[in-house]
């Protein structure tokens, strides 16, 4: 599979080249959108759950078909966020035992997962998708450890994703 990573912020972009160097199934377009073609989009559940249809999924990610006919790609791939809980004040915070998992991370992993799957049951499968930034909250030119725990992501399921 191949990842398309976008962001309109050179600085961003160059942060996440960085710790994709070495990969030659990952481009990096500095766009809104991916210029090349791409079978999916990664869109964080914020943007994607109301509009595409579908409810808030904390263990796993989900890949919605894009039925609206609005320009954006025919599936939407909504990666999980960590499970949240309310304490007793009525504050939300991260549960104890997803803290120590970067966010990143979680998303990326279960995204991955969740195409893995996908391609197991459809031809064609998922063969390109965009990682748009933006989309996914983690345009952001000082995070370094968004696109690192992606990289660890992808390295665990890369194989299985071929």
């Amino acid at each position: 599979m191949r990842l398309v990573v976008t962001s309109e912020k050179a600085e961003t972009l160059n942060r996440w080249q960085a710790v994709f160097e070495d990969c030659d199934d990952v481009l990096f377009q500095q766009a809104p959108r991916a210029e090349t073609p791409v079978d999916a989009v990664l869109m964080a559940g914020i943007f994607a759950i109301e509009r595409y249809g579908s409810r808030p999924a904390f263990e796993k990610g989900q890949i919605l078909e894009n039925r609206r006919n609005d320009g954006w790609h025919d599936l939407i791939v909504v990666p999980p966020t960590r499970p949240m809980m309310r304490d007793a004040g009525g504050t939300w915070s991260v549960r104890a035992e997803y803290a120590g998992i970067q966010p990143a991370y979680y998303a990326a992993s279960h995204a991955f997962q969740a195409i893995a799957e996908w391609n197991d049951t459809h031809d064609p499968g998922i063969s390109a998708v965009e990682v748009n930034l933006p989309l996914l909250d983690m345009d952001h030119p000082v995070d370094d450890s968004s696109p690192r725990s992606f990289r660890q992501a992808w390295e665990e399921y890369r194989d299985r994703l071929r």
